[in-house]
């Protein structure tokens, strides 16, 4: 359940005469943790072709990683926020910072100090409805300040309400979901990515085994029963740096920690003509629209898209055939509407957003 978050960097080519000398040791403190109204752009690979060349490299003192041949499958952009400012701040009242992908629903709340950065929980979309997610205790991500060989775990818990559901005789659902994490700062050295470095950065070793556990509640016997549980280990590596905002780059791992599956590393900041979607291949027309609203993507595949309301209430899915799409909105109110393109395997393509108006 751990959410891979990036976060602000140095943004001009002219900033890198200020980037320290490489192969030093550092340490982390709150400084380098996001900060409300902060906004970035990460690029991510997950092309089996070149990630099947990386390895995570070997832990230990002064190591020396580079990236900087992946190719850019897509980008996105998170937006840092005040939790005061979602709409779901009364379910996280501990959280103090929020964050936020454009074109995507919900948000994940953290509690940021000088002392710590804790994961507080998740917004998410669950079976079409927005359901708080709220760890118990929450998950410590960082203590300050950090060392190399600083080690965090921990157990937490945390449990979705009920929701309505049509099966058989039974009428909602609830799901319980336990953690077990352990993080190491298990190495230090520097980084080259495909847009800066080299970095001096820490990487830590991330380990997590959730099991997550589904209930039913019988419409006849008025009782709840266990229907069926799920475990799932992931395992990741981020590196941190000085000045950054937290995480530069994480690289996650199949379960074996033998391949890599996906890395995703800082890219720069949006620019004020179009923040909300960084690829942008999908003419989205007539927008705005009235009864309806049609999209043609720059590919000709098989996709579905995915459309949301301005709370992150998922509205409709549909698939593209050929590219293309066309969705009725006679029964949508006026505003803005966001969505969100995926391939077969739920990798997002593109994102944007468009507006009903009557």
């Amino acid at each position: 359940m751990k959410r891979i978050y990036s976060f602000i960097s140095l943004a001009v080519l002219g900033t890198l005469a200020f980037l320290p000398k490489a192969n030093a040791q550092i340490t982390l403190t709150s400084a380098d943790m996001p900060a409300i109204g902060a906004k970035i752009v990460m690029a991510h690979d997950t092309t089996t072709s070149t990630l099947s060349k990386l390895t995570s490299g070997a832990s230990g003192a002064s190591a020396t990683w580079n990236i900087s041949s992946l190719p850019t499958k897509y980008t996105d952009t998170t937006a840092f926020v005040s939790t005061a400012s979602t709409p779901y701040a009364s379910f996280f009242p501990t959280a103090n910072l929020a964050d936020s992908v454009y074109g995507t629903a919900g948000y994940t709340y953290f509690n940021g100090t000088a002392s710590s950065f804790l994961v507080i929980g998740s917004e998410q979309n669950f079976q079409g409805y927005m359901v708080p997610i709220v760890f118990t205790p929450a998950i410590n991500d960082l203590n300050f300040t950090t060392h190399y060989g600083d080690v965090n775990s921990g157990i937490t818990t945390a449990t979705i309400a009920p929701i309505a559901v049509s099966y058989l005789i039974y009428d909602s659902a609830r799901a319980v979901i336990h953690a077990t994490y352990a993080d190491t700062i298990d190495s230090w050295g520097t980084i080259t990515t495909p847009w800066y470095g080299p970095y001096n950065v820490l990487r830590q070793k991330n380990y997590e085994v959730d099991i997550d556990s589904l209930f039913i509640h019988s419409s006849t016997t008025k009782t709840w029963s266990f229907f069926q549980a799920q475990i799932t280990k992931t395992r990741q590596y981020t590196w941190y740096a000085n000045g950054i905002g937290d995480i530069l780059v994480t690289m996650t791992m199949d379960t074996a920690n033998k391949k890599v599956t996906g890395v995703s590393w800082y890219h720069g900041t949006p620019d004020a003509i179009n923040e909300l979607s960084q690829q942008h291949n999908t003419r989205v027309y007539p927008n705005p629209c009235s009864s309806q609203v049609n999209f043609l993507y720059s590919a000709q595949s098989t996709m579905n898209i995915y459309v949301y309301d301005i709370t992150g209430r998922q509205i409709s899915q549909t698939e593209m055939l050929n590219g293309t799409a066309s969705l009725n909105t006679s029964d949508y109110s006026n505003g803005m509407y966001l969505y969100r393109i995926t391939d077969k395997s739920g990798n997002v393509l593109d994102n944007g957003k468009f507006t009903v108006q009557k």
